[in-house]
């Protein structure tokens, strides 16, 4: 059953750690670059995980047994890898974007291996439909991630992060509300440690001018892919639709609206406001209908839980079937 005070506290401790390790980074650095911000948030973001998933008990098996596995101990870990290579200033940027783009069409085979949709078995997808869906699934992560690098590049600031903080808390509810709560959970630390980083390291860029226009290119990285992992995992190893998972790994895409003309160069905070505020018209319509769904298919079962052991031990084993992975 889902623990919500417990989710809290590893929010808590997720964010606060990633916010100390970048103050105190940065504030230990006299002359700070963009360069040390950007490896300052890496390492915030890598520690606040740790800690996070650590205070809510998230057991990993190694080697991964699962799709949540395969994401928390080889995706993450290669996203936060690749962008601290990318971070360093002597790396060609096209050298940087080669490794980005590589790991964003290597992701959905990584999440889905070992798993039956790549099977022999006659449950699973043929040469041509996993051929089609590992492409398509790849193709949009490297066009989310190359939109949203351009408009942080084009239009600095913390609203693009903060953005993308919005769809991955939507995530987590709406994969706990499709019966996988153990993927939906995996979403809570990383909601933090993304704000938590994103707020430190505005804070540390308006006291220097040198970090001024705040860009931290690693933040978006590790956001995108973690969205894209959470959302891959909930819709193949779990009951999430595949409308409401497009609904949200699109929605980080309408910060590109500020851009017109008529917005573009109004003051800052309008633009970030205005960015969070069309990012989260559609996610209210997914969550709305996530419940919906709930109420209608999951509610009366979780009230046969609370009645009855056996229909926990039942509830348990069919969240162990989800976490082995079957098509829908």
């Amino acid at each position: 059953m889902p623990e919500p005070l417990l989710y809290l506290k590893a929010m808590g401790a997720a964010a606060i750690v990633s916010a100390i390790i970048v103050l105190a980074m940065v504030l230990a650095r006299r002359h700070a670059s963009t360069t040390w911000l950007n490896f300052s948030c890496i390492l915030g973001i890598g520690l606040g995980l740790v800690v996070g998933y650590g205070v809510v008990s998230l057991r990993l098996a190694w080697p991964p047994v699962n799709g949540l596995d395969r994401f928390l101990t080889i995706t993450v870990p290669l996203a936060l890898s690749i962008e601290l290579i990318a971070g360093f200033p002597n790396v060609p940027r096209w050298v940087a974007w080669l490794l980005r783009m590589s790991l964003a069409v290597t992701i959905p085979r990584i999440l889905l291996h070992g798993s039956v949709y790549l099977s022999d078995s006659p449950e699973g997808w043929t040469p041509g439909q996993a051929g089609m869906s590992l492409a398509v699934c790849g193709a949009l992560l490297v066009g989310v991630w190359s939109l949203l690098s351009w408009l942080s590049q084009r239009s600095p600031g913390a609203s693009i992060s903060l953005a993308l903080s919005l769809p991955i808390l939507c995530a987590g509810l709406t994969v706990m509300m499709a019966g996988y709560i153990k993927g939906g959970v995996a979403a809570f630390p990383l909601l933090a440690t993304l704000v938590a980083t994103t707020v430190a390291a505005r804070l540390m860029s308006k006291r220097s001018v040198a970090l001024n226009n705040f860009r931290a290119p690693a933040i978006v990285g590790i956001g995108v892919v973690g969205l894209f992992g959470l959302l891959f995992v909930g819709r193949f190893f779990g009951r999430l639709s595949t409308d409401y998972a497009l609904a949200m790994l699109l929605s980080p895409l309408l910060c590109s609206v500020t851009e017109i003309t008529q917005l573009r160069h109004r003051k800052p905070w309008l633009v970030g406001t205005l960015r969070l505020v069309l990012v989260a018209i559609p996610l209210l319509v997914v969550l709305a209908a996530a419940k919906r769904d709930f109420d209608r298919k999951m509610a009366p079962l979780l009230g046969n839980t609370q009645a009855s052991p056996q229909s926990n031990s039942l509830m348990d084993s069919r969240s162990s079937t989800n976490a082995i992975g079957r098509p829908l």
